[in-house]
């Protein structure tokens, strides 16, 4: 009796190999889940260290105002009351950051935003520190823009409290901007101060990235990050650039 040996068939070798990489594709996205799963449980702890000195902070404020209740300076009372408003605002915008750690995939909740109204907020969350560093914040009269309010003021919150730490110490002068661009709007913040050199504006952004000459910096370093991840979420781009005078100017887009 004669064997015939002929060539496998096409779909035999095939299947195989689908077989193989199929298995490696479920052990990435596994892999990944795994990796998002410990991100969200690293979101909440850290989102809980934060909100807990608010909430101390707000129960100290309501505590000294309720037993000097009568007796309070009129001036002691507003800072009391400046107080309490920031611990309530910063604690929104943690738990909307908590909430966004949460949901990657969700896209913001887009409506009209008035800047108008998110810068006046902002300044007043950063007042004291515009005070102490005797700053010069120039706001001219801002647009409407498409997007989430509380993710866009964190933005803002950002970008001015970076101006106020990195720009000169005392009288430094800082200025909000919006221009047209397209079908959005292009929003600046400029400061004072040393320029940023060529290779740290195109590694600002990074998470925990510093740059040289940061020895007055505070934080973790990833509030530039976590504008940067905001404004592509909306659509927009953020970046930095040297004015013709010196001055770092901080700007990024939104649709209108």
């Amino acid at each position: 009796m004669q064997l015939r040996l002929g060539h496998a068939h096409p779909q035999a070798r095939v299947a195989p190999a689908l077989e193989t990489e199929n298995r490696r594709l479920q052990a990435r996205v596994d892999e990944l889940e795994s990796e998002k799963a410990e991100v969200e449980s690293f979101a909440a702890v850290a989102a809980h260290e934060l909100l807990a000195p608010l909430i101390l902070a707000d129960s100290y404020a309501t505590t000294i105002t309720d037993r000097l209740d009568g007796e309070l300076h009129a001036d002691s009372r507003r800072d009391l009351d400046a107080l309490r408003g920031a611990a309530a605002r910063a604690r929104l915008l943690v738990e909307t950051l908590l909430h966004d750690a949460r949901s990657q995939r969700r896209k913001p909740q887009r409506r009209r935003v008035d800047l108008d109204g998110v810068l006046r907020d902002c300044l007043t969350l950063l007042a004291p520190e515009i005070e102490r560093r005797r700053a010069n914040v120039q706001v001219p009269e801002l647009p409407e823009v498409y997007g989430e309010k509380a993710l866009i003021s964190v933005v803002f919150t950002n970008l001015l409290l970076n101006a106020l730490r990195y720009g000169p110490r005392d009288h430094g002068t800082i200025r909000v901007d919006a221009t047209p661009q397209d079908a959005g709007w292009r929003l600046s913040v400029q400061s004072q101060g040393a320029p940023i050199p060529v290779e740290d504006r195109l590694r600002i952004f990074e998470p925990y990235h510093r740059g040289r000459g940061e020895r007055r910096a505070r934080g973790a370093g990833l509030g530039l990050a976590i504008c940067h991840q905001i404004v592509e979420r909306h659509g927009g781009q953020i970046g930095v650039t040297v004015a013709p005078n010196g001055d770092n100017r901080f700007y990024f887009t939104l649709p209108a």
